[in-house]
């Protein structure tokens, strides 16, 4: 059966209340009878450290049987608990008491003996040979194996008993001052149930898709703060809704351009112009580069899926990453030819090998060049510069495009930031780019930064570690 809220609000007010003296009666009794015991217990670990040292000075390695007994015989008067000392496998050697006399050659076996054996100290209360007790279960060992343990109880019955009788008496008084207090909260609790209606309509319509909902602030108690928080949380919805929509309508955009200009260059051919030889090769070479985009812009989207699913992992090989910086310029090459863009590379003779993850640097140097193209005028130059700075080696990719404005540097490595609204559409990308670079720059404990200037042009530099041994550290499951 379902208890009501105000139901629970008449129990909140009743305990702390008209029930303060009850529990605290009961708190004192539980904390009393935990001190005896844990006060019990650590007398009990005290002295079976100190018989357990005793034991190893005057017999050495573990005793037979008969010189346990005489041991325990000796310091029988001056204990007044049960020790037992048992063998490797639980077998009752010796006992101070001698009604445990028909028990010694036989096993005992309880969860408390075993862990000793094993080589942890055991304490606690729990059923002993005729009642509860108090007990503690050393671990005898020797060259760091254990070879037996020794057992110190003690009996505690007639105590539990009295602090039983006192914990009804308690309970009773208890269960009378509920009956007594239950009406005068019943009036609270309705006054506070009221305004929380108004929270659960505003839930359901939340669970709606409406994330217009809003519920009035009528209080400065708790209720009132709860109230405003749900305003602000309905809030943060309708804008993270908004951001969703325009990230959905930024990367639909994006991936409807390749198709548009494929799409326009088959229209073109079937018309006639695969007559011109010219025209063709344009038309064919223009789709192809649109195609490696639509591809670039795939994988980059398949890139923030799989870290959404998994943190990013490296496969590091050593290369050569001159070659590796070459044969990504030669990638660029023909689409910077076609838009008059000088494309060049200057880079420090020789570079030393490094250990990376080659498919993870390709595709953060496709990124920046792609940028770097995309954001340069006709006319303008991309450069690639690398070399070696303070045991790291320096990749830095520079453009004379449009630049990028000061107040938008900050957020230029942020997920989905795509720019200025007032920069071009054809020139707002998807925003996952710098995002997925930085990334796996960091992965590789490196570091990246941008410098930029309006009008100027733009300058990305990352840096890798000659020495990579900790990465393979860190990306071992």
């Amino acid at each position: 059966m379902m208890i009501s809220l105000r139901s629970k609000l008449v129990l909140s007010h009743i305990m702390p209340t008209l029930l303060l003296l009850p529990l605290l009666s009961l708190y004192l009794l539980y904390t009393l009878e935990d001190f005896y015991t844990s006060s019990l217990l650590d007398q009990l670990v005290q002295q079976s450290q100190l018989i357990r040292k005793d034991m190893e000075s005057k017999l050495g390695p573990f005793p037979n049987a008969v010189a346990a007994q005489n041991f325990l015989n000796e310091i029988a008067p001056f204990t007044f608990s049960r020790v037992l000392i048992l063998d490797h496998d639980a077998t009752v050697l010796a006992s101070t008491r001698l009604e445990d006399a028909s028990r010694i050659g036989t096993k005992l076996e309880n969860p408390s003996i075993m862990q000793a054996l094993e080589g942890d100290m055991a304490t606690g209360v729990g059923p002993g040979y005729a009642t509860d007790v108090a007990y503690v279960v050393l671990p005898i060992q020797r060259d760091g194996v254990s070879i037996g343990a020794l057992r110190l109880s003690y009996e505690v019955t007639d105590v539990r008993t009295q602090f039983d009788q006192l914990r009804w008496l308690i309970m009773g008084g208890f269960t009378f001052t509920v009956l007594l207090s239950v009406a005068l909260a019943l009036g609270l609790a309705t006054t506070i149930t009221r305004p929380l209606r108004l929270l659960s309509e505003g839930v359901q319509r939340i669970a709606t898709g409406d994330y217009l909902a809003h519920v009035p602030v009528r209080s400065r108690d708790e209720v009132g703060f709860l109230a405003r928080g749900f305003n602000q949380m309905t809030e943060r919805l309708r804008e993270a809704e908004q951001g969703r929509q325009r990230q959905l309508a930024a990367i639909v955009h994006e991936l409807v351009r390749p198709l548009a200009g494929m799409h326009a260059a088959i229209e073109t051919l079937r018309d006639g112009a695969d007559t011109d030889r010219e025209m063709r090769e344009a038309l064919l070479t223009g789709t192809a580069e649109e195609l490696a985009r639509f591809k670039r812009m795939l994988g980059t989207l398949q890139s923030l899926h799989q870290r959404e699913l998994h943190p990013i992992r490296l496969v590091l090989t050593e290369i050569d990453l001159q070659r590796l910086i070459h044969a990504c310029a030669n990638n660029f090459e023909p689409i910077a030819a076609r838009q008059q863009i000088t494309l060049t590379e200057n880079i420090q003779e020789p570079l030393p090998r490094v250990q990376v993850d080659e498919d993870r640097i390709i595709q953060v140097l496709t990124n920046l060049l792609d940028n770097a193209v995309k954001f340069t005028p006709r006319g303008g130059s991309v450069s690639i510069q690398s070399g070696i700075a303070k045991r790291h080696i320096q990749v830095r990719v520079s453009d004379t495009g449009v630049g990028i404005s000061p107040e938008e540097l900050p957020y230029v490595f942020q997920q989905f930031y795509s720019g200025a609204e007032t920069r071009p559409p054809e020139k707002r990308g998807m925003g996952l780019g710098l995002t997925i670079c930085r990334e796996i720059i960091e992965a590789h404990q490196g570091e990246i930064q941008v410098d930029s200037a309006i009008g100027k042009g733009t300058t990305i530099t990352f840096t890798l570690p000659l020495n990579n041994r900790n990465i393979e550290d860190t990306n071992k499951p």
